[in-house]
C-alpha cells in the first residue's frame, strides 16, 4: 500500500512472486507478473486510503477500508493480499461506492 501511495512501481513490484496474479475489480479481469504490479501501479488516480480494518489469517492480509480518489471517487475498498510468507503471490480487491 505504501508502494501504491508513492506511485512506485518498481517498489511495488519487489514485493511482489514473479508469477504474482491480480484480480481487478468488476470482471474477469485479471494481469499476472511483476510488470502487471507496475502497470496497477501506473494507472492506478493518485488516493488517499484510510484502513479500518485489518486481518491476518495465516500468510493472507485483508485490509478493508476507505479509498478516496479526490474529484473522482470515494470507495469502500477490501485488499486481500495472499502471500508465499515473503512475497505476494495473488492480491485481489473489490469496490463499492462510497458516495
Amino acid at each position: 500500500m505504501v508502494a501504491l501511495e508513492a506511485r512506485d512501481p518498481d517498489g511495488a513490484a519487489a514485493l511482489c512472486a514473479t508469477d504474482v496474479t491480480i484480480r481487478l475489480p468488476g470482471g474477469d479481469n485479471e494481469l499476472e507478473g511483476r510488470d502487471a504490479a507496475r502497470k496497477l501501479i501506473r494507472m492506478a488516480p493518485a488516493f488517499r486510503r484510510l484502513i479500518r480494518e485489518e486481518v491476518v489469517e495465516g500468510s493472507t492480509v485483508i485490509l478493508k477500508g476507505l479509498t478516496r480518489a479526490p474529484g473522482l471517487f470515494t470507495n469502500f475498498t477490501t485488499w486481500t493480499f495472499e502471500t508465499d510468507g515473503e512475497r505476494i503471490t495473488h492480491l485481489t480487491f473489490q469496490w463499492r461506492p462510497g458516495n
